[in-house]
């Protein structure tokens, strides 16, 4: 039967059957039913099983199949026969094992060849950077001697090390073809060599204090993978003493700075922490005075000189108070100054806590987002705010001079040109960078971006040069003497790019959401170097550069985060603890809410200001 229909009395009949059936009578062949021709329809059902049926019945058996079919019969079968089948099937068997235990093989012994020719290649290239090692080491020893005092012992401990240095990695064996072996015994002339170094190194040793070498060992040991990746890749793309004098500034650097050391501490905003996260610290052109902003509205303006001064007054006056036995006591609870640190069990130490004041403090009509100092003009501020306004502010008098408000969304990020000081740039979350000047109160140019611009940033060096983050994880850097065309779009970051700096004219700092830094080179527009180690995922955290080396960023875990350019990750820390809202002291609970989001740098210094999302803002000295 093929294409199966069925009558509506029930009857399924082949298609072509019923047709011509229906062509001479109009009746169902087995029930004389009456029926129509619109009366029979497709059996599917049935139609499906025919096919199934017809499949099963014209695929041919297996050769397993028709053996065993004829084993299974009655059919009598002669035992010579059964025997040469019997064989017939064991070298079959073989045939197959031995066929599938070369393909192992094959593919085993591939396997085999490429691991042995990548670990040859990487016991040459470890021949190789032994060797640039003990050349360093020679250098370094004679550069040692040469500026050593005058010591005997010294000299002889140089001359033996020079007898028995240790001998390059060519003994290697390479008798075998097959590769080379990597030595695994030590000689007693290795041991011995082994000694002399070691006495040489104590006697180059005992010339730093027991003190710093430890500091030194400790730092080092911390950033070791870091510190040996960046002197293998200086060494190999640097040219003599070159490349390795390169890597001992900033191994002398990492080495030399461990921690922060707080000088200050002041407070944004009042004792509600929901209104006192702190969005921006500028120096101002001469670093002398410092502009704090935030969700407040309130700028405040310090004099950095006074507040380091105020700061070491108390510290004086606290640490003098903690000699006197006994702590004095009022209506039998401690005086109002905070105590922590280390003292006795009974009475614990001061500590420099102490509200400072601002010398003038404004109120803005909404939230600041950002602020930037003019490099010209000392007295001239910009702050851009939550209504996607500018204002110029005048810091001397304390009034706004001028208001710019052609942002349809909340202003991010403003910065005035250091090429040109009438000149500065705003970004928005309309997807908009303006371009205005200081003579007039209508943009001059307007670039569109494609997504909310995050930040914006001039180069220091070319005043036509600028770049911007934005939503869409890219940074995008124009000319404004052609601005509809990017010059570049630098992309690389997973999430949204929250700042952009320049470290240097032809570098560029970004960092993103994603919880990372990437350091742009312009020229070849790649990415340079990764820096990871703290944590940001919605929260717009700072960012600052200074001298072209240091990199510094908040993050969601309350901590702020030092980076040296070459090196991937963080150098120096510091934690603000959870400070309570009256007294400034930190206590010990931590919560998770708090973040750093405020951080800048003192150019060319080691003293970078921070602040937090509870108000809190630091003076700290890298030490």
């Amino acid at each position: 039967m093929r294409e199966a229909f069925m009558t509506t009395c029930g009857h399924s009949f082949c298609y072509q059957c019923i047709s011509r059936h229906l062509a001479e009578r109009q009746s169902c062949p087995s029930c004389f039913h009456a029926l129509e021709r619109d009366q029979v329809y497709p059996n599917f059902a049935l139609n499906k099983l025919i096919t199934q049926m017809d499949t099963a019945a014209l695929r041919p058996q297996s050769i397993v199949q028709q053996l065993r079919n004829t084993v299974e019969s009655s059919e009598v079968l002669d035992p010579q026969d059964i025997d040469a089948l019997l064989m017939l099937l064991q070298q079959k068997k073989q045939t197959m094992r031995n066929t599938e235990r070369q393909f192992e093989m094959s593919i085993l012994r591939q396997f085999l060849s490429m691991a042995r020719s990548k670990k040859a290649a990487a016991i040459e290239a470890l021949r190789k950077e032994l060797h640039m090692v003990e050349g360093d080491l020679d250098y370094v020893a004679d550069q040692l001697e040469q500026s050593a005092p005058s010591d005997d012992s010294y000299g002889d401990s140089r001359q033996l090390s020079k007898a028995h240095m240790l001998p390059p990695y060519d003994r290697v064996r390479t008798s075998d073809t097959t590769g080379a072996q990597v030595p695994n015994d030590v000689s007693a002339d290795d041991s011995t060599a082994m000694g002399a170094e070691t006495t040489a190194s104590a006697a180059i040793a005992a010339q730093t204090p027991a003190l710093d070498r430890a500091k030194h060992s400790r730092r080092v040991d911390e950033h070791y993978k870091d510190l040996e990746s960046y002197y293998f890749n200086t060494r190999m793309r640097g040219v003599g003493e070159e490349g390795l004098d390169e890597f001992m500034e900033t191994l002398t650097t990492v080495a030399r700075y461990e921690r922060f050391r707080q000088v200050a501490t002041l407070r944004y905003g009042d004792s509600t922490a929901s209104t006192a996260i702190v969005a921006s610290i500028e120096f101002d052109r001469d670093e002398e005075i410092f502009a704090v902003a935030g969700v407040a509205r309130k700028i405040k303006i310090y004099d950095y000189a006074n507040v380091v001064q105020q700061a070491d007054s108390w510290n004086e006056f606290a640490a003098g108070k903690t000699q006197q036995q006994p702590l004095r006591r009022l209506a039998g609870r401690h005086e109002w100054w905070n105590r922590e640190g280390e003292a006795t069990e009974d009475e614990p130490a001061l500590t420099s806590t102490m509200m400072q004041y601002p010398v003038a403090e404004y109120t803005n009509r909404s939230k600041i987002s950002c602020l930037s100092f003019n490099p010209y003009i000392k007295a001239q501020l910009a702050c851009s705010d939550y209504d996607g306004t500018v204002s110029l502010w005048d810091v001397n008098a304390g009034i706004p001079t001028m208001s710019l408000g052609e942002h349809e969304k909340r202003a991010w990020s403003l910065d005035f040109s250091n090429v040109d000081p009438t000149r500065l740039c705003s970004g928005s979350d309309d997807g908009k960078v303006k371009i205005w000047t200081t003579n007039r109160r209508s943009s001059v140019m307007t670039i569109e971006g494609k997504a909310n611009v995050c930040c914006v940033r001039f180069n220091p060096l070319h005043g036509n040069i600028l770049s911007f983050g934005s939503a869409d994880h890219n940074v995008h850097c124009f000319d404004l003497r052609s601005p509809k065309q990017p010059l570049c779009v630098l992309r690389g970051h997973r999430k949204a790019v929250s700042y952009t700096r320049f470290l240097t004219p032809d570098e560029i700092i970004s960092a993103s959401t994603d919880s990372s830094l990437k350091l742009w080179n312009l020229r070849t527009q790649e990415c340079v170097r990764t820096y990871t180690g703290h944590s940001n995922e919605k929260n717009f955290v700072g960012l600052t550069t200074s001298g072209g080396d240091w990199i510094a960023c908040g993050s969601e875990n309350n901590t702020m985060y030092a980076y040296y350019r070459n090196l991937s990750h963080p150098a120096v820390t510091h934690r603000f603890g959870n400070c309570n809202p009256v007294t400034g002291a930190e206590q010990a609970e931590d919560d998770p809410s708090l973040f750093v989001s405020a951080v800048c740098w003192k150019n060319k210094t080691n003293t970078l200001l921070s602040a937090n999302s509870q108000g809190i803002i630091k003076v700290l000295e890298m030490v």
